[in-house]
């Protein structure tokens, strides 16, 4: 083999060293993409869940609230002893 075919072989050789490592983090980035993916979306469902469970309790609240102002009203009508 003469010299410029060993430089080729070379070149080649380090193009496909070069396209390997390119591929290998193009894969840890994908990787990462998906990671955050699916941390997004279960901090959707998260954030979800937490406004149903907020508007549960707030209807809890005022139903207890609701109570409250019926029992004062019974208490009143109460004859004291």
């Amino acid at each position: 083999m003469d010299t410029l075919e060993i430089t080729l072989l070379a070149v080649t050789g380090l193009t496909l060293i070069i396209a390997g490592l390119h591929h290998a983090r193009l894969s840890e980035v994908w990787d990462l993409l998906q990671s955050d993916r699916t941390l997004e979306r279960n901090s959707r469902i998260h954030k979800e869940e937490n406004n149903e469970l907020r508007s549960a309790l707030r209807a809890e609240r005022e139903h207890v609230s609701q109570l409250q102002r019926q029992v004062q009203l019974l208490l009143g009508l109460v004859p004291e002893r």
